[in-house]
């Protein structure tokens, strides 16, 4: 029995021992050479400079999708720079070259605006002192300051326009426009009512900012009161397309800053008035500048204007028709006929019905967008009348200019020459003309115009 024990533990241990062996044998097997281990460290460090080439190579070729990026960035910041204000919706800065506040969804707007013309005037007549002898008047005058703001309320349809303008006499500030219009919804109506310009003549609605002379005409001042304001209510046409008219009631033409009072204590008992403008091709927003400068395209739009305009015992029905072209490459034509009827117009004691008419025509032609050279024609026939005897009745007007852009109409210079070979049986100091009844007369203009 112990000699088969002991044969089993003889076994089991040669066994164990050759378990063992063959262990050692393998691991030994398994272990890498030295040159196997250089072989190694050798491909790792290959790999390595591989991924540093790689590294290097995007470092220097940007991912395009990280150039859009940043293009995004730069874009954002410049839109945010460009805007003065960015606050709870409300937006400011410059939008078509006007200075706009806004809230975002655009139903309420506002926009602030001035405009200044500084001018000197030589005036020069012959025969207009006592002793005869001639006169030379010149000197420098801040002829239009103004300020005012106009916008939307509560969306599109109501806006307002109100402006103040300094009196170039005194400096004392006065009101010119001051009303509200809204349009009536899915209509090509408007209803405005306040105080505004008088819908009767092109050139009078026209604004100063825009006119191809340094200022109107004297048939314009004379017979449709220059810049035409006067205080009712009317009812607007537009059909956005070819068509505009406006017909008001209103306190009569020269109505401006008065109060509900009819004549004597002021001016004027009340008065009616009316335009229709159609336009055969062009834009309107050219059509609104009495000038060629800015128009792109072909325009040519006919007017029609009247205004019936009642005081005391007086009445003056004064009517319009006038006409503009450009061809759209710098060449801008402007005529018009204004006639003026007053029944019981009183001279001194007498009292008789006249009858006045006037003559407009004007050309001008744009060069190279920086200049505009123009000529200017009036003519007037005063009813005799209506004139103080010996008063001349005839008054052609020969005018000649040029505008120069600085920056467009927002910074520009005029010069204009006005010569008047029977002078004017009445003062315009407006336009530097002064009275000089049946002699020479010549005003030289020159103006410089900013707007902000």
């Amino acid at each position: 029995m112990r000699t088969i024990q002991g044969s089993f533990r003889g076994t089991l241990a040669l066994i164990m021992l050759a378990s063992l062996s063959v262990k050692a044998a393998v691991t030994l097997a398994a272990e890498p050479t030295k040159q196997e281990l250089l072989e190694r460290i050798n491909s790792l460090q290959s790999q390595l400079d591989e991924v540093k080439s790689q590294q290097q190579s995007r470092a220097d070729k940007p991912d395009p999708r990280d150039a859009d990026a940043v293009t995004q960035a730069v874009l954002k910041d410049a839109q945010q720079r460009s805007q003065l204000l960015d606050v709870e919706g409300i937006t400011a800065g410059y939008i078509d070259g006007k200075f706009i506040l806004r809230s975002a969804d655009g139903a309420f707007r506002l926009h602030p605006w001035a405009q200044f013309q500084f001018r000197e005037v030589t005036n020069y007549r012959e025969n207009v002192k006592t002793n005869g002898g001639n006169d030379l008047e010149s000197g420098f005058e801040v002829r239009r300051l103004k300020v005012g703001v106009d916008g939307n309320l509560f969306g599109p349809d109501l806006t307002y326009n109100f402006v103040w303008a300094t009196d170039r006499h005194n400096g004392t500030p006065i009101l010119e426009y001051a009303y509200a219009q809204y349009h009536l919804p899915s209509t090509p109506f408007s209803i405005r009512l306040g105080q505004f310009k008088d819908p009767l003549d092109h050139e009078q609605i026209t604004s100063t900012k825009y006119t191809a002379a340094v200022d109107r005409t004297l048939v314009d001042d004379l017979f449709a009161n220059g810049e035409g304001y006067i205080q009712g209510v009317s009812l607007i046409y537009d059909n956005r397309r070819d068509i505009r008219a406006e017909g008001a009631l209103t306190d009569g033409l020269r109505s401006a800053n008065t109060n509900f009072q009819d004549f004597p204590a002021v001016s004027t008992n009340w008065g009616a008035a009316g335009r229709v403008e159609y336009k055969l091709f062009g834009k309107w927003s050219e059509y609104d500048k009495l000038a060629a400068y800015g128009q792109k395209s072909e325009l040519l739009v006919l007017g029609a204007g009247a205004d019936y305009t009642e005081a005391g015992h007086t009445g003056t029905f004064t009517h319009v028709i006038d006409a503009q072209y450009g061809n759209g490459q710098g060449l801008g034509l402007y005529g018009a006929y204004l006639g003026r009827y007053t029944k019981g117009n009183t001279v001194g004691v007498v009292t008789s019905d006249t009858y006045d008419w006037t003559l407009r025509g004007q050309a001008s032609y744009v060069i190279d967008q920086k200049w505009e050279p123009f000529v200017q024609l009036e003519y007037i026939h005063f009813d005799d009348a209506g004139l103080v005897a010996g008063s001349v009745n005839n008054v052609p007007v020969i005018r000649v200019g040029a505008s120069y852009f600085l920056y467009g109409q927002a910074a520009r210079l005029q010069v204009d020459l006005s010569y008047l070979p029977k002078g004017s049986p009445v003062n315009d100091d407006g336009a530097g003309i002064l009275q000089d009844n049946d002699n020479h007369e010549l005003v030289l203009r020159a103006q410089f115009q900013l707007l902000l």
